[in-house]
């Protein structure tokens, strides 16, 4: 009843976007992605980008209320009190090929891991289409060493590498900047704008820092809150430059060369599939066709969100509750 109540006097409606930060550098070049690596300073360059980043957000918000607003009131609804949001955004981003919400991306060009269990059809699949798999990271040995081979039966997950270069990354100039090194008072300064002149409900927002930005970054915090002036909330993520030491990351930056290398490997791959399918042209879903049928049982990997996770969840539960 109470949460009832809560939806009739203020509906809950969220309006997200996602890849703000791939939209800007094509809006504005790699002079603003220049300026956003040199911290945003306020020179007269920057005044305008920042005038320019607020007409984007404001035209945006505007869109939403005033398309929302006509259609409760066409509908006889309330009109909600907060119609605009920026939510995490990872599937969808990823589905897209764009930037997570207002978040940078981790470089131009990277190696994205995305973990499969062994059995799925869509690992034979996707090997067959050109990319690498590998053992993820729960596959050990018994003295807790990563194992490479993925017919090891040890290995019940495994990695799709699938090399990943975005939007703008051949856009003159860009490729100049280590995304990695994008300062932390950067990261600020377009959330606030996002948060101050967008979002109505709150800003998914994760800064990543290093140890020498901690004090900026925290006063920069502490006045938001003091002068109120519009901060809500932001994760802090401390960043760290070590792929030997954290093996099989979900996202490894690599070069243009490597990206191009790997690509064409992948290329390579398909052409010689037409031969074995006997067709000039093939897509991947005739490929994934050939190995998922009604036979396979489809197991997510361990810590998915999947309605097959949350299915085989609920079974445990079941049983355990027969136990009980």
């Amino acid at each position: 009843e109470r949460y009832r109540y809560s939806r009739e006097i203020d509906p809950i409606v969220g309006v997200s976007f996602t890849g703000l930060f791939d939209f800007f550098v094509h809006a504005f070049g790699s002079k603003w992605l220049e300026w956003m690596m040199n911290g945003r300073p306020g020179s007269s360059l920057g005044r305008r980008f920042m005038r320019q980043e607020k007409m984007y957000l404001s035209l945006w918000k505007g869109f939403v209320r005033a398309t929302l607003e006509d259609y409760c009131e066409s509908h006889d609804l309330k009109v909600p009190n907060r119609m605009t949001t920026v939510q995490p955004a990872g599937t969808k981003s990823l589905l897209t090929g764009a930037s997570s919400g207002w978040h940078p991306p981790k470089a131009q060009r990277f190696i994205r891991r995305i973990t499969f269990g062994v059995d799925d059809p869509l690992v034979k699949a996707l090997s067959d289409w050109g990319y690498s798999v590998i053992p993820a990271q729960s596959a050990k040995d018994e003295e807790g060493n990563l194992l490479d081979d993925i017919t090891d039966p040890r290995v019940r997950e495994v990695l799709v590498e699938i090399p990943t270069e975005v939007s703008w990354a051949n856009i003159p100039g860009c490729d100049a900047f280590d995304l990695s090194k994008l300062p932390a008072k950067s990261q600020w300064g377009l959330y606030m704008q996002v948060q101050k002149h967008y979002t109505e409900h709150n800003t998914s927002a994760t800064i990543e820092f290093r140890e020498n930005e901690i004090k900026e970054l925290s006063s920069l915090i502490h006045s938001s809150i003091e002068k109120d002036t519009g901060y809500i909330s932001a994760a802090l993520l401390a960043r760290f430059d070590a792929n030997a030491t954290f093996p099989r990351l979900p996202f490894e930056p690599i070069d243009k060369d490597t990206f191009i290398r790997l690509n064409e490997n992948a290329i390579s791959y398909r052409s010689a599939l037409k031969f074995i399918y006997k067709k000039d042209q093939l897509d991947f879903l005739e490929v994934l066709n050939s190995y998922d049928n009604e036979q396979v049982e489809l197991k997510g990997a361990s810590g998915c969100d999947s309605d097959k996770c949350l299915s085989e969840s609920s079974k445990d539960s079941d049983q355990v509750g027969q136990y009980i």
